[in-house]
Parts: C-alpha cells; structure tokens; sequence
C-alpha cells in the first residue's frame, strides 16, 4: 500500500495551495510489525513538512497585511528580504522576512518595518522555549538533549549550553514575574496558613568564596488543601519576601489570616517568613530539629565505656535520662525543667571530665559538649517551644518533616554532590524558580504569564 500525506492552505482571500508533507508505503508482502503503521522517524517527517509548510503559510499572510499602511492603504515599498529561522518542537524554519520602508503619507515615524521580527522576536516558539526549560530542570542537561531528540523532529538538536541558558533565562523571567508588586486579592480567603521554611546547602563553583551556599526552601499549605513550595538563594534574590509573599497570596493570605511559621530558629528562615507575612504570625520551633539535637546526645551517651561493672550502668543511666526524662519534657512544653536536668546531669559530667585518671574522663567530656549544646538551643528558643503532644492532638503542625522532603527532591536529586554537580548561586536560584514551577504544577501558567518579558518591545510603524 502506497500513502501520501497533503495538506491544503487556504488564504483569507479565498485562494487554495496543495503541498505534499510525505509519501511512503510498501508492498503487502513486505508487511510486518515493524513496518505497520508510522515509525518514530516517518512520524517526525510528517510533523517537521506540516510545521514547514504552516509556517511560511502564516509568515507570508502576515506580512502582507503589515505592508499595507493603515492610513493612507497603500503598501509600503520592499526594502529588502533577509533570512531568518525559527527554532521550534517540529524542525529549524527558515523563511525570506521581507523588510518594508516608511510610507510616503508618514512624515513624524518614519521607521523600516520588519513583520517578521513581530512574530520571532526570540527566534523561537514558546512552546519550544517552555519545553526545554521544563525537561533542563528536571534531568541533567546531558539527558534532555538526548531526549528531546529522540521524542521531537527538531532538525538541529541544541547543544548542552543552548539547553542550560535557555533554562536560566525562563527561570529569570518567572523570578521578575514573582517579584512584581500585587495588585489584586485572593480569590478565596484562607483561615490559617503554615509556613515550614528550612535551608539547605549545595556546593558551589571553584571561583566561589565558600565550598557551598545556603538555599532556603518553604512549604505553605491552608486549611483548604493548598500546598506551595518556594525555595530561592537569598545571596541572588530580587525582592525575595516579595516572591514569599506572592506565595502566600495565591493561597488566600489577607491581613487577618493567622500564620504558623516553623523554622529550626535560624534567624535568616524566620526572618523571611516574618517578612513576607502580611497577617498575625505565630513562631514555632520545629519538633524534627529539636528532636534530632535530643538524638545526637543520647547517641553519644550510647558510647559510653563498660569495661566494667560500675560503668555499664552509668551509661544506660544517662541515656534513660536524656531519652526519656529531657526528650518528655521538651515534648510536653516544659522548657524550664528540662533546663533544671539538664543542669543537674551536667554537673557530675564535668567532674568526670576533671578527672584525668579516670577511665571514662574522655566520654564524659563528649557527653557534656553535646549536652551543653542542647541547653544553649533550648535555652536560646524556649520562647518558641510550645507543648507539641497537646498540639499534636490537636492536629496542629509541630514539624518541618515534609519540609526536608522536598529539600531532598528540589536540591538532592537535581543539584547534589552525588552528580558531582557544583552550581554559581546565580544559576542554582534561577534553576530553582523553574523547579519549583515544575513541582507547584503551574510552569505552564507562570510561563504563560512571564512570556511577555521575553519579547523585545516594538513599534508599528504608522
């Protein structure tokens, strides 16, 4: 069987073109299952001839209508017809743009009007641009050329570096989008909001001043079901409560919605999420940090010596004491008699530590440092720790457990040192406004509404 794909063009002004996109077929005997049907190559064929033939179709009837002059309706003179392409998911285009002279009725702007440049002012589509953004921020760039071109007839696959800017350039248009000042309300109000805000760390260029830099990264939710994720460098953010803010707006955030803000008490993520809020806010330390800085103690007591009978239970004593009495106190809000053991357990600690001819002078020191590092963070927040078993059955946030997951999945799987990946600050935030995009579920949304900042502005010429 022999086929041929047509495709019929028909102006405005009534006139029909016929243009022949592809022609194949066999015998039937040379029928099988790898020739039935359209194979991946004969399929891109077709797709690349259509996207050919539709383009300058379109370029053409466009620029024959800009020629005519609105004023006076009679067409501007040809200057001159220069080549230009246009990159997209269907195969590099190249058409003649014709550039037009001034109208002669035209006396104040007397501009060459180029109809092309209207239609292609980035020299690609869209959708191109948005497709290559997308699969750079979620897989090596490596990968996603290798990938885009197996899936789509591009014609002249982009190289590493093309995909990479391309990339950082969405996420710098997505960021100045973030950044602008709002100018509406919420569609829907919400009653209360949490903000888990912590921070990560990824290893940074050779040039850099530090072997890694700090990211912080946000999760907000509502008593709707909403759920947002944010994360930005703040060494390279424009306007970063702002951003936060917008977030938090498109949650339904007024000034009379209260706000949970759970931080591990740095300063920098409470700061921010303080910032951005436009509401009262309520500060909580997190359970999941305050419960890891329990943990390193109680581990380190674990390594006590036992070599002999007195020693063993000393030991198992002071991680009863640490595990059970401390970790029961601070879960129960009760700072200042957690303060009061933890004082009490260190005294005999640093008399053990004093002695240099005792066999567990070493582990006692050990001890006693993680010990005094707990005291001074809960002494340093205890403004901020709040009774988590009431909260916990109250079903109120105590954790920035889910926080941590997404740090995994925004920095780890993407820009961790595992890939022996090292990033500028300036280009891991702007990768991380497109991944965010692409976890939110709105990059195509955002795109669409940062895709005006992309066009270099022009003029119609009179």
């Amino acid at each position: 069987m022999r086929w041929r794909v047509m495709v019929e063009l028909t102006r405005a002004g009534g006139g029909a073109q016929v243009f022949e996109v592809h022609a194949g077929g066999g015998t039937a005997a040379a029928c099988s299952p790898e020739t039935l049907g359209l194979s991946l190559a004969e399929g891109n064929e077709v797709l690349a001839g259509l996207q050919r033939h539709l383009v300058q179709a379109q370029t053409e009837e466009h620029c024959q209508t800009r020629r005519r002059c609105p004023r006076c309706g009679a067409g501007r003179p040809l200057k001159d017809r220069r080549p230009r392409r246009l990159r997209s998911l269907f195969g590099v285009v190249e058409v003649r743009a014709p550039r037009f002279g001034p109208c002669p009725c035209s006396e104040s702007r007397r501009e060459t009007l180029s109809p092309v440049t209207e239609i292609m002012p980035d020299r690609c589509t869209p959708e191109y641009e948005r497709t290559v953004g997308d699969m750079g921020a979620t897989m090596p760039y490596r990968r996603a050329r290798s990938l885009m071109d197996q899936l789509f007839p591009l014609g002249e696959v982009p190289t590493v570096e093309t995909i990479r800017r391309r990339t950082l350039r969405v996420g710098a248009r997505l960021e100045c989008q973030a950044a602008a000042p709002l100018r509406s309300t919420p569609e829907a109000t919400a009653k209360a909001i949490t903000l888990s805000i912590d921070s990560g760390h990824v290893r940074s260029v050779r040039s850099y001043q530090a072997r890694s830099f700090e990211v912080i990264v946000a999760q907000a939710s509502n008593d709707n079901g909403g759920h947002v994720v944010f994360a930005s460098v703040p060494a390279e953010a424009d306007h970063e409560a702002q951003q936060l803010r917008g977030v938090l707006h498109d949650l339904g955030a007024t000034k009379t919605t209260p706000m949970t803000i759970l931080s591990d008490g740095a300063e920098g993520p409470r700061g921010l999420g303080q910032m951005a809020a436009v509401g009262p806010t309520y500060h909580v330390l997190d359970w999941f940090h305050l419960g890891m800085h329990i943990q390193h103690v109680a581990q380190t007591a674990k390594g006590w010596p036992d070599a002999t009978a007195e020693e063993c239970p000393e030991g198992a004593r002071l991680v009863d004491v640490v595990e059970e009495h401390i970790r029961w106190r601070l879960w129960h809000g009760q700072v200042q008699r957690a303060l009061d053991l933890i004082g009490e357990t260190l005294g005999p600690l640093d008399a053990a530590a004093n002695d240099t001819t005792s066999p567990v002078a070493a582990a006692a020191e050990k001890v006693a440092g993680q010990l005094r590092s707990l005291e001074t963070y809960v002494a340093g927040h205890a403004e901020i720790i709040i009774d988590y078993a009431t909260a916990r059955r109250l079903e109120l946030p105590i954790s920035t457990a889910t926080t941590e997951s997404t740090v995994q999945w925004l920095l780890h799987r993407r820009m961790n040192a595992n890939q022996q990946m090292r990033w500028s600050p300036r280009g891991a935030h702007l990768m991380l406004k497109v991944r965010t995009a692409v976890m939110n579920g709105t990059f195509d949304r955002d795109y669409a509404a940062a895709e005006w900042r992309a066009k270099r502005p022009y003029r119609r010429a009179a």
